[in-house]
C-alpha cells in the first residue's frame, strides 16, 4: 500500500516538503517550472481536434498554441525556434509536429524567404473549420406578448366613451356611471 505522502505528491498543486527528492525520482518533466499565468486565451476549439488519435500529443499542443496566436484567422508568421521555445521542444521536433498537422489537414505551411532566397521564417495558415468551434447563430428572441411601448392605444374601445365636456365634475359623474353600468344622460 502506498504511503499518504506519495499519494499527496501525485496531486498537481500539492508541494510536499520533500518535493526535490520526489522530482529526482520521477520523470524529468516534473522538475520543470510551470509557465507563467497570462491573460491570453484561445477561442473555443473543436473536441474532434483534442480527441484525434491520429495526432501526436505534441501536435495537439502546438495546434492549440497556434490557434491562440492566430486570433481572428490571420496567417501566422513565425519560426521553428519561436514555436519550439514556447513548447519546450527542439526545432526538429516542431518540424515533425508541423508535418503531422499538415498531413491531417489542420494547417498549411509555407516558407518565407528574403530577396536573396534564404529561408527566414514560416507562414502558417490554420484550417478554421477543422480547429475552431463554429459560431452559433444568434437566436432571434421570441416576440414579447406585451411590449413596453405599443403602436396603438391599450384602451378598450367598447368601454371608451367620448368625453366632450371640460367640466371635471361631469367627467367624474360619467366615469362613475360607466363603472356601475348605468347610462349617463346629460342634457341641458
Amino acid at each position: 500500500m502506498k504511503s499518504l505522502s506519495f499519494a499527496m505528491a501525485s496531486l498537481p498543486y500539492y508541494v510536499p516538503s520533500s518535493f526535490d527528492d520526489l522530482a529526482q525520482l520521477g520523470p524529468k518533466r516534473k522538475s520543470l517550472t510551470r509557465p507563467p499565468t497570462g491573460f491570453a486565451f484561445v477561442a473555443p476549439l473543436r473536441q474532434s481536434l483534442i480527441r484525434d488519435p491520429r495526432l501526436m500529443p505534441g501536435t495537439t499542443r502546438m495546434l492549440c498554441l497556434l490557434a491562440g496566436w492566430a486570433g481572428h484567422g490571420r496567417p501566422i508568421e513565425t519560426t521553428l525556434g519561436a514555436i519550439g521555445r514556447n513548447l519546450g521542444r527542439s526545432g526538429r521536433q516542431v518540424q515533425r509536429y508541423l508535418r503531422d498537422a499538415t498531413e491531417e489537414g489542420y494547417l498549411y505551411v509555407r516558407q518565407v524567404t528574403n530577396r536573396l532566397g534564404y529561408v527566414v521564417g514560416l507562414r502558417i495558415t490554420l484550417c478554421r473549420d477543422a480547429i475552431y468551434q463554429p459560431k452559433k447563430a444568434a437566436k432571434t428572441p421570441a416576440p414579447r406578448r406585451k411590449p413596453a411601448t405599443t403602436q396603438e392605444s391599450d384602451i378598450n374601445p367598447i368601454s371608451f366613451s367620448k368625453r366632450e365636456t371640460e367640466d371635471p365634475l361631469e367627467r367624474k359623474l360619467m366615469a362613475l356611471c360607466e363603472s356601475v353600468g348605468l347610462p349617463y344622460a346629460c342634457g341641458p
